[in-house]
């Protein structure tokens, strides 16, 4: 009973005292003005601040370990400026520009002769029945010469440009001989002619035993050249496939000649020298416009390229006949030499000089190239090649073998008599063509 009772008065005075108001706290002092406010606590009545477990705090708490390192200034970075770049403009079908540099070997269509020599090994003149000279072309040479191409394209495109091309074959002579002197192969020879007055065929001995020595020799020359100027469009641009169209204006021209030059030393009476010399230049200019294609088919770095060319126009031919006679008699006093200008064998005033006449032609081209590629630039390669100029003069087909002995100074030892008819001008026409081999490099930029 005393028990419970302890209990109900303990718990009775424990309620009084939680039932007693708390003092309020006093407001806090104002800070004067402009003053700042400081982050120290504020401690609430006089009590010092205490750990758990009722031990005062003799020292504010320290951190453990070593002290944290200041931060060390960082330096500003400077990032790389960014600048537009415009896209790379792709390569057109033509590219920018290109160049094209080819080797020619060439054999131009040789020069037909007509006979101009008839001999006998046996000396007697009945018997020159043999032909040495002529009648056939004189055996050539290739003709080296080079081809060269440059063109850019005129367009953003790079689908049109524009080419010039320049070609030529360096000017090459051929001869051929007989003599009947020094192991020639005629001890007596002669030319053979028409006589004008007769009508007969007869041979104008110019070598025979115990009376004259005598050689003569025929040359050829021939020389080509020309330019063209292109506009070219690609209508075909494929991966492995490319076709280009040309059209434009040529330029060909192709200079031959043919000289016959004789030489005779008399062995009777009181001897001496003759020379004579026929000289024939044919002339052709042609000038036209031109169409073309060029095929092109690669397949990885081998290539394959075709142009066919023609072009039409008009070709502008010239004929020129020179002689010239030159006697060298032994005299007293020495040699005394006489000059008939105009005058040689089958050129005589009759048809010495210049004739001229313009006439219609075409001048087909064809090219064959078979090469590699040199990266995607260059491009080297071998090939064909062939140019035809349908109408030419050739000087070989000028000479009229129609004479009059007494206009010949080599036989009437004068000048001759004007008034002839006869050798007459010849302006006969015929074909020219040249083709040949060609190595070249060809570069695109």
């Amino acid at each position: 009973m005393r028990t419970v009772l302890a209990v109900i008065a303990f718990a009775f005075a424990a309620g009084a005292g939680a039932a007693q108001p708390v003092a309020p706290l006093p407001p806090p002092t104002p800070l004067p003005p402009g003053e700042a406010v400081s982050n120290t606590l504020l401690v609430v009545g006089s009590e010092p601040a205490g750990l758990p477990g009722g031990k005062d705090v003799s020292q504010p708490l320290q951190p453990v370990g070593p002290a944290p390192a200041e931060p060390k200034p960082v330096a500003p970075v400077e990032l790389p400026q960014i600048k537009s770049v415009p896209p790379e403009h792709p390569r057109g079908p033509l590219g920018p520009g290109w160049d094209d540099f080819q080797l020619l070997y060439w054999w131009p269509t040789r020069q037909p002769l007509p006979p101009l020599a008839y001999g006998s090994r046996g000396g007697r003149p009945d018997q020159l029945n043999a032909l040495l000279l002529g009648g056939h072309a004189i055996d050539s040479q290739p003709s080296a010469g080079g081809r060269f191409t440059l063109g850019w394209s005129v367009n953003t495109a790079e689908t049109t440009g524009l080419e010039v091309t320049y070609l030529f074959l360096g000017t090459r002579t051929f001869h051929q001989n007989v003599r009947s002197f020094d192991g020639g192969p005629a001890a007596a020879f002669g030319l053979p002619y028409t006589n004008a007055a007769t009508g007969a065929s007869e041979i104008l001995t110019l070598a025979r035993p115990g009376f004259a020595d005598s050689a003569l020799t025929a040359y050829t020359s021939v020389r080509v050249q020309g330019w063209e100027v292109n506009s070219v469009s690609n209508v075909l641009d494929e991966r492995c496939v490319k076709l280009n169209a040309l059209i434009g204006w040529r330029y060909f021209q192709v200079h031959e000649g043919a000289r016959l030059e004789q030489i005779r030393f008399r062995n009777t009476g009181p001897g001496g020298v003759v020379r004579t010399a026929d000289q024939f230049d044919a002339h052709n200019r042609f000038n036209g416009g031109q169409l073309g294609l060029q095929a092109d088919v690669r397949r990885g770095v081998v290539f394959c390229e075709m142009t066919a060319k023609v072009a039409f126009g008009q070709t502008y031919e010239v004929v020129k006949n020179e002689g010239a006679t030159l006697f060298q008699p032994f005299g007293i006093g020495g040699p005394v030499t006489q000059a008939y200008g105009g005058s040689g064998l089958y050129v005589q005033p009759s048809n010495a000089g210049r004739t001229a006449n313009g006439v219609f032609a075409v001048v087909p081209e064809g090219t064959f190239k078979f090469g590699f590629r040199l990266g995607d630039a260059g491009r080297l390669y071998v090939g064909y090649s062939f140019i035809y100029l349908s109408d030419a003069v050739r000087p070989g087909d000028q000479i009229d073998r129609t004479l009059n002995p007494s206009q010949v100074p080599l036989v009437s030892g004068t000048a001759p008599v004007l008034g002839a008819d006869r050798p007459a001008r010849l302006f006969n026409r015929s074909d020219f063509w040249a083709q040949g081999l060609i190595i070249g490099l060809e570069t695109r930029y």
